[in-house]
């Protein structure tokens, strides 16, 4: 598995493209089940949403029906935890048939106490008896908030609009902007409807950049003095019926008159959902901040109306409402052990980051019955040292799987392996499990933004011999190969904002450059014998470095692969990007994109471009500075496109 998500809040992206899981994509280990659920999204408060002592809210969630019985006669109900005056049970609005959902909403209120609470839930059939999600249809699914005992200050980003200084590509505007101007805009909205189709009760922001490719817009906030617990919150996505929306989010910050940089960046396309972001600014503690709201085109800006539903910053003890009615994807939850009563606030977070599948990445091949050892790559990125914590499964295909201790104790920072012995379903598919971390205190945990998101394995199981696994970093070029980027690399044109490149290029060209190298660095120091291109990026803030390549008829079974990465300087913090054209076209898509650190790992991409079969094709290998350039020695070891028919096992 990788992430696209290795930004500042890292995985944030891998959440982005897979943390819903559709039923067809789990094949339960046991038979069909009459009654079953999964979840589908928080349609209303988001985990870990923020109330007043005492506040009346409605909650919603989105359950879809993945058994083989319609649900005629199917009752919510309260099974423990903190019931925060809802009823003990409640009949659903309508029968839901078998591969339909339904929004199932319930009024509460929070407690009178400052905490943190939690109340699970299930459905129960009149002829069935009670049912949940989870691969065994028997898990809870939860409302969880905090309560604030106190109230306070935080700062409104959608109140404050007006006193941002607001600017495109195409130069500065006032603020509120013109909806449509083709230089950009930002807005005000009152009531936006994200593209989940549900409006929200709250105010937000509506942007868009000036109408040209990689366009943007962004708003410079006042300097801001941050206390220790303050966190940024927001809900994110495209306007309702921006079909053709496809942005990348990012919060930047200036301290003084330091450089810009980048604090956290989302990738997002408009498939239905929407997103939470909740980021921890307490490293910015007694630092006065000027937090800076970005939305940067990918590609094409066609189409591209970003929202930003109630951007805060929340202040512990005070904590400015959260209660964004639009559903933040969370995948399907954990099997969690019911509370009887509150769960106080913890002194620390429980929170992982995927780091890297040290083996068997996603869509590895085995025999049926094969018996193979999975190891995962986590960073532990909460405030808790995981002291006797243990990996869990969670949902999907079980695979053989047992739950078991991490080895050793993992301070905040620190990275770990995290392994588990499985074994290949007997029966040829495609099969994935889902798993997730337990805290000593029997809490389980994740990855993503609220640490709500399952890390996972996913297989095939074929009846040909031995693993397809994907080569190592010290491979020789793959067979199969038809068509090499870097020894074409001089057949390309070579851009960035200074306009056209030489081919090579000069190291340190502060007009970005482009070299061929042989051996190629990795991250982790040593080195790749494939040849790679360095790419560095316009030395300006937010440069970039794009490489457009004679056009190429692509065949079935063609894939696009690269293993990507930094090339020595640790401030290195960019995007990759694969862009393309029809020949004949002058607009740019993008076919994949990977934001990348220098952290001691390099991704690897493996793109299928049977979409384009039939067509020439320009690719356009892509480059963009997250913020500043320093360091943004963006390396691609081995660009080509190789063909998977010719040769299916690389």
């Amino acid at each position: 598995m990788k992430l696209v998500s290795k930004f500042a809040t890292t995985l944030l992206l891998l959440a982005l493209m897979l943390s819903v899981v559709p039923a067809s994509a789990v094949r339960p280990a046991q038979a069909a089940t009459a009654y079953w659920a999964q979840f589908v999204a928080d349609v209303t408060v988001p985990d870990g949403t923020t109330y007043a002592p005492g506040t009346a809210f409605k909650k919603t969630w989105r359950l879809k029906n993945i058994g083989t019985s319609a649900w005629s006669d199917v009752s919510l109900i309260f099974v423990s935890g903190e019931k925060m005056g809802a009823p003990t049970s409640a009949a659903l609005p309508t029968t839901v048939n078998v591969g339909a959902t339904v929004d199932i909403s319930v009024d509460m209120t929070a407690p009178a106490s400052g905490g943190h609470y939690f109340g699970y839930y299930k459905l129960k059939s009149a002829s069935g008896g009670e049912f949940g999600i989870g691969s065994n249809a028997n898990s809870t699914f939860w409302v969880e908030i905090n309560v604030s005992s106190s109230t306070g200050t935080g700062y409104d980003f959608t109140a404050k609009a007006s006193e941002a200084t607001w600017s495109t590509g195409a130069g500065a505007f006032t603020f509120p902007g013109t909806d449509g101007n083709a230089n950009g805009f930002a807005l005000k909205l009152d009531k936006p409807k994200p593209e989940t189709g549900i409006e929200s009760t709250l105010a937000g922001l509506l942007l868009a950049p000036n109408n040209v490719n990689n366009g943007y817009v962004q708003g410079i906030y006042p300097a801001f003095k941050v206390q220790s617990g303050d966190r940024f919150q927001a809900t994110i996505g495209c306007e309702y019926n921006a079909t053709s929306c496809y942005v990348a989010y990012r919060l930047d910050y200036q301290i003084g008159s330091d450089p810009v940089k980048t604090f956290w960046t989302f990738r997002e396309k408009y498939e239905g959902w929407t997103y939470g972001a909740n980021l921890d600014l307490s490293s910015f503690a007694g630092k006065d901040v000027k937090f800076i709201l970005v939305i940067s085109a990918y590609g094409s800006p066609t189409g591209d109306r970003a929202l930003w539903i109630n951007p805060v910053i929340a202040r512990s003890g005070g904590t400015v409402a959260t209660n964004t009615p639009a559903p933040t994807v969370t995948g399907t939850p954990p099997t969690s052990t019911p509370t009887k009563t509150a769960t106080p606030v913890s002194n620390c977070t429980n929170l992982a980051q995927f780091i890297a599948d040290v083996n068997v990445p996603d869509g590895t091949s085995f025999p049926a019955n094969t018996p193979f050892l999975k190891t995962w790559r986590l960073k532990n990125i909460g405030t808790c040292s995981w002291s006797s914590y243990s990996l869990i499964f969670d949902t999907g295909e079980k695979m053989g799987g047992i739950d078991g201790v991490i080895p050793t104790t993992v301070a905040p920072g620190q990275t770990v392996d995290v392994s588990t012995n499985l074994t290949a379903p007997p029966t040829s598919g495609t099969y994935r499990g889902y798993w997730k971390l337990k805290s000593a205190a029997g809490a389980s945990f994740g990855i993503g933004t609220g640490g709500t998101k399952s890390f996972w394995v996913e297989i095939k199981v074929t009846g040909s011999a031995g693993p397809t696994v994907t080569p190592g970093p010290t491979a020789t070029p793959l067979a199969g190969t038809t068509y090499d980027f870097s020894q074409k690399v001089c057949d390309a044109s070579w851009y960035s904002g200074a306009g056209s490149l030489p081919c090579p290029g000069t190291d340190g060209d502060a007009k970005g450059f482009v070299l061929k190298v042989n051996p190629s660095k990795l991250e982790n120091g040593t080195y790749d014998n494939r040849t790679g291109l360095v790419t560095f990026p316009q030395n300006v803030t937010n440069g970039y470095i794009q490489g457009i390549y004679p056009a190429y008829t692509v065949k079935s079974g063609d894939k696009f692969r690269s293993l990507v990465g930094c090339e020595g300087s640790a401030q290195c913090n960019v995007t990759f990007r694969l862009d393309y054209s029809i020949s004949g076209s002058s607009t740019i898509q993008t076919m994949w994109a990977f934001g990348e650190k220098n952290e001691g790992l390099n991704g690897t991409a493996d793109v299928s471009l049977e979409s384009l079969v039939g067509k020439d094709i320009k690719f356009i290998l892509t480059i963009l500075s997250n913020g500043s350039p320093t360091g943004d020695r963006a390396l691609w070891v081995a660009p080509i496109i190789y063909n998977s028919v010719a040769y299916p096992n690389p």
